[in-house]
């Protein structure tokens, strides 16, 4: 389980060749399973899921690094389908959002608006890819797969840190 604000989640890996290649959270295991396995098929990573309260607590104090501005993740995407999309959105500072329509621009139009969402929503590390500060002009939009409530904490909590 990790802890982020008052959300306890359950966190699940997907594993190749002995290295983490995609992990989700969820407050429900059987959902979170499902997220890592649409996840792994998303980008092909024929992996092992698995769960671990060692990997837990490595994610943990990585999650709360990032989330406390402390560290940026750094990770080579280029196994990922559309690892150009979550390079740009690696690129967004902490603290601050663009909307979709900018990330949109800033690709080049590379990648039509359905990509960019598929990948949002298939993000292999949630938080620390940081996905949620990618929004809509006149709202933030859902989050997946934690829910517009959890996005909203996410963004008031960088925006005040």
């Amino acid at each position: 389980m990790i802890k982020i604000f008052d959300y306890e989640l359950y966190s699940g890996y997907i594993m190749l060749n002995g290295k983490i290649v995609a992990y989700s959270l969820h407050n429900n295991i059987d959902i979170l399973t499902k997220n890592l396995v649409k996840i792994a098929k998303f980008h092909n990573l024929n992996g092992d899921l698995i769960f671990d309260e060692n990997l837990d607590k490595f994610f943990q104090e990585k999650i709360n690094r990032v989330l406390n501005n402390k560290e940026k993740f750094n990770i080579d995407l280029s196994k990922y389908r559309y690892k150009d999309i979550y390079e740009k959105i690696l690129e967004i500072p902490f603290g601050k959002t663009i909307t979709y329509k900018e990330l949109y621009n800033s690709l080049n139009k590379k990648y039509n608006m359905l990509q960019i969402l598929n990948a949002i929503k298939n993000n292999p590390f949630i938080i620390l890819i940081p996905c949620h500060r990618v929004i809509k002009e006149n709202d933030i939009s859902g989050y997946t797969p934690l829910g517009v409530e959890f996005k909203r904490k996410l963004l008031e909590y960088e925006h005040n840190l």
